[in-house]
């Protein structure tokens, strides 16, 4: 019985290991695919801890790459309106996504995380403390049914428990 050399062997599970990164990059364009288009809709922003929850309206336009997405848009209410903005990346070696989101008063904030599932949940590094620390999670759910939810979870003052200070539910137009 002959075994395969070690060149071969290198060879066959490089092979493999590109078949699956193949594979895990061909999941995520079917995943960031749902992002295409115009989407609008509302929901609630507690902008911050001394302010109760404003009904907001949005309207958000995706587009997805090979490697990310990037989502432009606006929200608003009666007393204010914000442009708002995410450019997400994907990277296939360490399965992470990372980014800008753009959007609030202080400044553009870091994204980094992880799909789980139908959603992206990253952690958000504000550029200052806002409610007393710099950070909070922000989890983008598609379950490809042309839904898009947006949801921001922090602490409104510190010490305290995680609250959703953003939760924003959109549908494709």
């Amino acid at each position: 019985m002959r075994f395969p050399s070690r060149h071969s062997a290198a060879i066959i599970l490089a092979l493999a290991t590109a078949s699956f990164a193949g594979a895990s990059h061909a999941a995520e364009w079917d995943f960031l695919s749902r992002f295409q288009g115009s989407f609008s809709g509302g929901g609630l922003v507690q902008r911050n801890a001394a302010e109760k929850p404003n009904q907001v309206s949005c309207t958000l336009t995706g587009q997805p790459s090979q490697t990310g997405v990037s989502m432009s848009g606006k929200c608003g209410a009666f007393i204010f309106s914000r442009n708002i903005r995410a450019d997400i990346r994907y990277d296939a070696a360490s399965g992470r996504y990372t980014g800008v989101y753009e959007g609030s008063a202080i400044g553009p904030a870091r994204l980094s995380g992880k799909r789980q599932g139908n959603a992206v949940v990253l952690q958000i590094t504000w550029p200052k403390p806002v409610n007393g620390d710099t950070k909070a999670t922000m989890t983008i759910s598609n379950s490809g049914n042309g839904q898009l939810a947006i949801t921001v979870t922090d602490k409104v003052a510190p010490g305290g428990p995680s609250t959703k200070v953003t939760q924003i539910a959109l549908n494709q137009s």
